[in-house]
């Protein structure tokens, strides 16, 4: 296999060659061994692996890793909990000392787990450089720490899109689909006034999964929220007291239905299905929910770019490799782990094609996007060159999602967030509490 593009940088301002020096180097005899190619039962383990993942379709996951023990590999033992609750869950498991060798995380507590010692890095590991190389470099600091570290391989990749209903924008003599924050307010206001639709605006505002929406709405405009360090210069940026203004508003006027603080994502779906709502911003497979759901509106639902000249915001969660200690079991692990977080022993995306087949999820590859396997697995009213572009160009991960802080922070974003969008607080107040968070949480103090 060949690593893509090794030039670019990795995470942390890395160029190629110093992240060897850095994360794998001590390696490098391992890390010119073909990556993909060896077996695990090579390494001479002949025992079951244990695997934890979170309930999205529990029947594929045990199918993908039923396929890998197929070739030749070690059985695995998958158990599947529910996604609401798995972090604590999780960490109950794993600090009452249940050895798990590869699991589902997210992304902001993946440096958490490594310091406290839950979870191994993968420095140094065969392929594992090949694995990052292959990443678009706009993702690469999601799995790779500013020290070089790589603390994960990925499970799946979003951005978050535009989806917009393309015959309501053309009834109310919107030309094209809105992209900066004030095109949005514009065109919903145009909406509602001519009575297209009384509440066009949805979005996942419920508390949990505000804090990925305060990115995704500070990129849009063009104001990254963290520094390389974790400082929250958003608060220095006078940008960001405007963003909070348009949020409000769009809540408070009722541009959003006062409902959208409780929704969740199939009641938002449905109701673009519906034509109960025209715009709907969230991750990019939420077209296969929109569409799949056939309703009157289905087909008129389209896909844009966010962020104008700007960024949209990058997600995705990982898997982390668990703590064990013995060579042969945690190297049946990591092949276990690049199968399902990279390619199989043939070069294929084979989990990954499994995944967009069930749902529209992507992959932080670019040969993931030009895979004819995969093009074939995505429905055609998916633009994927203009999801690829956007992965590419059009995004951002923001790597202080992964310091070992942040899980305090995202906790406490959907509170002040709330407090904002029901009028109990200022655009500025809110600046003022989600710096006061940041900094406090970096501290070390419990939120």
């Amino acid at each position: 296999m060949k690593t893509r593009d090794t030039g670019k940088t990795v995470a942390g301002g890395l160029d190629r060659r110093a992240f060897l020096k850095a994360g794998g180097g001590a390696a490098l005899g391992a890390l010119l061994a073909p990556g993909l190619a060896g077996r695990a039962e090579a390494a001479g383990f002949t025992g079951s692996l244990d695997m934890l993942a979170w309930d999205f379709q529990p029947d594929t996951i045990k199918k993908l890793v039923g396929e890998w023990t197929a070739k030749g590999n070690p059985a695995v033992n998958v158990a599947v909990i529910p996604n609401l609750g798995y972090s604590p869950a999780l960490q109950t498991r794993l600090r009452g000392g249940d050895a798990i060798d590869l699991y589902y995380n997210f992304a902001y507590n993946s440096q958490k787990f490594i310091d406290q010692g839950w979870a191994s890095k993968l420095n140094g590991l065969p392929g594992v450089d090949e694995m990052v190389g292959d990443m678009f470099e706009s993702a690469r600091a999601a799995y790779v720490n500013a020290a070089g570290d790589i603390i994960s391989a990925p499970y799946f990749s979003a951005v978050h899109m535009m989806h917009y209903n393309q015959r309501m924008l053309k009834d109310a003599g919107i030309a094209a689909a809105p992209q900066t924050l004030k095109e949005v307010y514009d065109a919903s206001k145009t909406l509602k006034d001519k009575n297209v639709v009384a509440s066009p605006y949805v979005a996942y505002w419920v508390k949990e999964f505000c804090e990925e929406y305060l990115h995704t709405y500070l990129l849009n405009e063009g104001v990254t929220a963290f520094d390389a360090a974790g400082k929250p210069v958003f608060a220095d940026d006078p940008k960001t007291e405007g963003v909070f203004e348009w949020w409000q508003t769009m809540y408070q006027e009722g541009l959003a239905p006062k409902s959208v603080l409780n929704d969740d994502p199939g009641k938002l779906s449905n109701q673009m299905a519906q034509g109960e709502a025209a715009f709907f911003v969230l991750h990019h497979y939420f077209l296969s929910s929109i569409r799949s759901l056939g309703g009157p509106e289905s087909a008129n639902v389209m896909q844009g770019p966010i962020g104008g000249t700007n960024h949209t915001f990058q997600i995705g969660e990982v898997l982390q490799l668990g703590a064990g200690e013995d060579p042969a079991r945690r190297e049946a692990a990591w092949d276990l782990m690049k199968f399902y977080g990279w390619k199989d022993s043939a070069g294929k995306f084979s989990v990954f094609n499994q995944w967009a087949k069930a749902a529209g999820l992507a992959a932080p590859y670019p040969g993931f996007f030009t895979d004819p396997d995969v093009i074939a697995a995505f429905p055609d009213y998916y633009d994927l060159p203009l999801i690829s572009k956007t992965f590419e160009t059009g995004s951002k991960v923001v790597p202080a999602r992964t310091l070992p802080w942040y899980p305090d922070f995202q906790a406490k974003v959907g509170d002040v967030v709330h407090a904002l969008l029901l009028g109990q607080a200022t655009p500025k107040q809110t600046v003022e509490a989600l710096t006061g968070a940041a900094n406090s949480a970096q501290k070390g103090r419990s939120l």
